[in-house]
């Protein structure tokens, strides 16, 4: 990713109230909070689609939906793991989410709705307008999948460059948004600079939960394995082998750009087991320009293996 500017954001909240309750658009529970135990926000949704806190009462049982499994909890710990982590990290700030598929378990960390330069981010979020407007007329040679490809695997600014001039990339920001449900992702003020669309923890954790649920198989398909064939080395030769990319099997989209207001934007999102799908996370974070990048890259590195310890 071309070097850009960097949200500069506020101090993290690292400590709340015990007992504070949040709502994200739908019904959550806050597990323990306080700075012994960091909060993260738990929403559990069922297999209709309709959200409901953990500990909600069941109707009746001719009017039930079948459930999904019951949340294990583990979402929360890697979130809980992640904020520990950050407590002795206060120069950096992170917004992490999670999310596992196989319960609907969503946990989000204090910074999850930060909206921040996506840096890179926002590949992702064209390429899967440009594959859905394909199924309704748009022309999508193999000229664009090898774009798409591009974008996403080795980063090519290049290529984002093509896929955002051609096919509307500001609008292409708002159509998703408004399609998987995006709270915080805003298009770029200058509508040249794709690297400084917003998005948000949870809402890059919805985009790829929108990608494996309503996309088509083969749009699906091509998307994963785009993001888990990107190599060692972007493009650009930065070093993409930091955050989740520790987690084995992974589908992993990464983000960078420097400096606003000595800041570095690093970002590490996806599916953590490219063959169960069952865990996709999101970890957003801006940190000081003078750690340099080799630096910030550990960080992130630092608290992707922190979330990786709850997993199992």
């Amino acid at each position: 990713m071309f070097d850009r500017k960097a949200e500069s954001g506020q101090p993290p909240r690292r400590c709340a109230a015990a007992g504070r309750l949040a709502l994200v658009g739908v019904a959550a529970s806050v597990v323990l909070t306080g700075c012994a135990q960091p909060a993260a926000v738990t929403v559990r949704t069922d297999s209709t689609g309709a959200a409901q806190t953990a500990t909600a009462a069941p109707q009746s049982a001719a009017a039930a939906p079948v459930p999904n499994p019951a949340p294990t909890g583990q979402a929360t710990a890697m979130v809980t793991a992640v904020e520990h982590w950050a407590e002795d990290h206060r120069r950096t700030t992170i917004g992490v989410a999670v999310l596992d598929r196989a319960t609907g378990e969503l946990a989000l960390g204090h910074e999850a709705s930060r909206p921040m330069y996506s840096a890179s981010l926002s590949k992702l979020i064209v390429a899967v307008d440009v594959l859905q407007r394909a199924h309704t007329g748009l022309r999508v040679t193999d000229k664009v999948r090898d774009w798409i490809s591009r974008a996403l695997g080795p980063s090519d600014d290049e290529a984002m460059n093509a896929l955002w001039s051609t096919f509307d990339g500001p609008g292409a920001i708002s159509r998703v948004a408004g399609q998987a449900g995006l709270e915080d992702t805003r298009a770029p003020r200058n509508t040249s600079r794709w690297g400084e669309t917003l998005v948000s923890a949870r809402d890059i954790v919805r985009l790829y939960d929108y990608v494996l649920t309503e996309l088509p198989a083969e749009d699906r398909d091509f998307i994963v394995a785009s993001l888990a064939a990107g190599p060692v080395r972007a493009t650009d030769g930065f070093n993409q082998a930091f955050g989740l990319r520790v987690l084995p099997s992974g589908a992993i989209k990464s983000g960078w750009m420097c400096c606003q207001q000595g800041k570095i934007t690093l970002h590490s999102a996806g599916i953590t087991d490219q063959q169960s799908q069952r865990f996709v996370v999101a970890l957003l974070s801006s940190q000081p320009s003078s750690l340099g990048y080799a630096k910030a890259r550990q960080e992130l590195t630092d608290a992707a293996q922190a979330a990786r310890v709850p997993m199992h």
